[in-house]
């Protein structure tokens, strides 16, 4: 992750091997009625061949954008790129061409999205839906028996007769997984799933996160995560990026989060997890709700909803503060 540790303290010299993805200070604008309205404010980090990020936050905090620009899948307009630089492989994504980001979408970064049910073509069979990622992205493997290989891999019994089921005839944990299928069709080096876990049973979700965690083990991809729910990234992140109303507030490896959590909103987010041992007591809300795009509040945009919030929390907005090795907090006070 290009930190504001990697900003105060340039190396001595050039890291062995590039990051797959980098993303520098990316600014990304919502276009209405004339006014700009950002979505994505300064966003920062990498990720090195092999590794998980976790990015945490809110309905509404920018985490899903932030996912989507990465194959620059936010049609423009409405949106508008205003800055920074998103490197996949070395190359800006912000300055492909059509054929480029072709080249990138699916062969390089997959998705899966948090809505199995609407990503699947209800009038095509699972198998014809895989075979078409096949025949895209790697047309020598384009056959039935790599439709099966790749239902074993994720998971799903029978794979020779389920190959032909409607997506209808699935339950919602075996659409996730025919959709995981379909984004490692391509051999991806990047997966991004976004919520994959949303629209899930608690039992379902904890057979999708063991999934994903094996499938990285075995094939050695690099994992983005997006999720609002803390309770699953020890499982599967080796570091965590937590975001709130566009801008990323803590970073910190995963261990270290889960163990100090230091800014008010991701110890919000903490106590906001069912605790089995607190039966019958109360869970504890975040008071209000996240911004509005164009109505982020001066200051630290937490302020108006933080238990800490001092005086100048209104006009002053925090900068990066290094509050041990690899933990950075975006907040004056996190000691208090």
């Amino acid at each position: 992750m290009i930190t504001p540790e990697a900003r105060a303290k340039p190396s001595a010299s050039p890291p062995a091997e590039a990051p797959l993805l980098e993303i520098r200070d990316l600014r990304l604008d919502f276009l209405k009625d004339g006014h700009a309205l950002r979505a994505v404010d300064g966003v920062s980090f990498s990720l090195n061949a092999g590794e998980s990020i976790c990015l945490v936050g809110e309905s509404g905090c920018g985490k899903s954008v932030t996912a989507l620009s990465i194959a620059r899948l936010v049609p423009t307009p409405p949106a508008r790129y205003a800055g920074g630089e998103i490197r996949v492989n070395g190359q800006d994504v912000l300055k492909m061409s059509p054929r480029e980001l072709r080249a990138i979408r699916g062969g390089v970064v997959s998705y899966i999205f948090q809505e199995p049910g609407a990503s699947l073509n209800p009038v095509f069979r699972v198998g014809s839906q895989i075979l078409e990622s096949l025949q895209l992205h790697r047309p020598d493997a384009a056959t039935p028996d790599e439709v099966i290989r790749l239902l074993k891999l994720v998971g799903i019994p029978a794979p020779e007769s389920r190959m032909r089921d409607y997506p209808h005839q699935l339950s919602g944990g075996m659409q996730q997984r025919v959709m995981i299928a379909m984004a490692l069709a391509s051999h991806p080096r990047l997966l991004v799933a976004d919520e994959p876990t949303t629209a899930l049973d608690v039992t379902i979700q904890a057979q999708i996160i063991d999934l994903l965690r094996e499938l990285r083990r075995q094939i050695g991809m690099s994992l983005l995560l997006i999720t609002h729910n803390l309770g699953i990234v020890g499982d599967l992140a080796d570091r965590v990026a937590v975001m709130y109303a566009g801008q990323i507030v803590e970073y910190a490896p995963a261990s270290e989060l889960l163990a100090r959590p230091l800014h008010p909103y991701t110890q919000a987010l903490m106590n906001s997890v069912p605790k089995l041992r607190a039966s019958g007591e109360r869970l504890q809300a975040i008071p209000g709700s996240v911004p509005n795009l164009g109505a982020f509040p001066s200051g630290c945009r937490f302020h108006p909803r933080c238990p800490k919030a001092q005086a100048q929390c209104s006009t002053t907005a925090p900068d990066w503060l290094e509050a041990g090795p690899g933990h950075w907090v975006r907040c004056p006070f996190w000691q208090t």
